[in-house]
């Protein structure tokens, strides 16, 4: 994150509030399984294995395998755009979340108990962490945020022993702005149940539009 520009950061806050808002989401749709956080997911589906779970262990399957399309997306959309990749992966994430709430809205199909919405959901956050990238490799994931606590441990000490503070509070906006996301988010689902994918995808869609706006102000300058 020390690499990146300064409006770069703040799009980085706001993707990780809206992963964390996502989340929480899709935690109380499916019942327990997250749609952003595969690691949790793995754990479930071995310990549902381990148990004899084998429905539990589809769910956690299921949103696995959707997050890694939607993972996979986001790269093919990031080699084909070259130099226009961030918008283009924006819009993906945007049409991935808006296809979600209307399948929510309009059918009751589920793979393996999972609805077929919520799948869609786990597939747009996988494509979101394409949004930041360099040289093919993906240089900031902004829907898992072990790396950040990790990273916010290490600046911590860096800066208590005479470093600067800046990077240990980039790191810590990053965690904070995913555990808002997910508190707003979980309040939404409550009172207005899955409508409030649309407010996650108007996030993204105002994101979009403020990159695009951005880089034109920078083509005209150059």
């Amino acid at each position: 994150m020390l690499n990146l520009r300064r409006r770069e950061r703040v799009l980085a806050v706001v993707l990780a509030g809206t992963a964390g808002f996502v989340d929480a989401v899709g935690f109380l749709e499916v019942g327990g399984y997250f749609v952003s956080f595969m690691s949790g997911n793995s754990t479930r589906m071995v310990v549902d294995l381990a148990e004899g779970d084998l429905g539990g262990a589809g769910i956690a399957a299921v949103v696995l395998v959707s997050f890694f399309l939607g993972a996979v997306g986001g790269a093919l959309v990031t080699r084909r755009r070259n130099l226009d990749d961030r918008p283009a992966v924006l819009t993906l994430v945007s049409m991935l979340l808006l296809l979600a709430l209307v399948l929510q809205l309009t059918t009751t199909a589920q793979i393996f108990t999972v609805p077929v919405g919520i799948a869609v959901v786990a597939a747009a956050m996988g494509s979101m962490n394409s949004v930041f990238h360099a040289r093919g490799e993906v240089s900031l994931g902004v829907t898992y945020m072990t790396g950040a606590v990790v990273k916010s441990a290490h600046r911590l000490v860096d800066a208590l022993f005479g470093g600067s503070w800046a990077p240990y509070r980039q790191q810590v906006a990053l965690w904070s702005a995913l555990v808002t996301g997910g508190v707003i988010g979980a309040v939404l689902q409550v009172y207005i149940g899955v409508a409030a994918l649309g407010v996650a995808a108007a996030i993204v869609l105002a994101a979009l539009a403020a990159t695009v706006l951005l880089r034109k102000r920078a083509y005209r300058r150059a």
